[in-house]
């Protein structure tokens, strides 16, 4: 019960804070319209009895004078918000440029790197080949370049498994069930 009780007091708090803002606004409404807006439209309605031409010439005036100065606050806000856009999309193209161009360098990279890479290995390969062929010559003779050879297609090529090198090749299936007489022979 303490629950309800509680949004039930908050909501009687915002409605008195609402009461008071909405009576100073009230208060404000009143003292501009009674200290400026009914002294002025009383103003206007007595120039007008007087001075019909000259206030009718001003009241025109002041309605036309209004669109220029709406236009231009209109044009300088479409200006502002163009230029804000513009630059918001210029900034988003910078970056989308500037992150293509660190990408494609990246790339580049990555690309040159798997080329050093291949080209290093090549020449690390070539270069152990070699001293193991010159070791094996040197301490086996002319049997160390039989060697060299069967040591490097081990390395290089791929090595079949033992399964595969063990399993014999299947037998034709007529010579492995030959037909039998038993089979040959009709029941009568």
């Amino acid at each position: 019960m303490a629950r309800r009780e509680e949004p039930e007091e908050f909501q009687e708090g915002l409605a008195t804070y609402f009461e008071k803002c909405a009576e100073l606004v009230r208060q404000y409404a009143d003292v501009i319209e009674q200290r400026y807006a009914r002294p002025a439209l009383a103003l206007w309605i007595r120039n007008f009895k007087e001075k019909p031409i000259t206030m009718t010439f001003i009241a025109i005036l002041s309605i036309l004078s209004v669109l220029p100065a709406l236009s231009f606050v209109g044009i300088s806000v479409f200006i502002i918000s163009s230029i804000v856009f513009l630059a918001a999309v210029s900034a988003i193209m910078a970056c989308l440029v500037t992150e293509s161009i660190i990408v494609s360098i990246g790339i580049c990279t990555m690309c040159s790197l798997v080329l050093v890479a291949v080209l290093a290995t090549v020449f690390f390969l070539s270069v152990y080949s070699v001293i193991r062929f010159g070791l094996l010559v040197r301490s086996n003779g002319r049997s160390g370049f039989k060697e060299w050879a069967m040591e490097t297609r081990q390395h290089l090529l791929p090595v079949k498994g033992v399964e595969e090198e063990e399993k014999p090749n299947p037998p034709d299936v007529a010579t492995q069930h030959p037909v039998s007489d038993y089979a040959s022979h009709s029941d009568d």
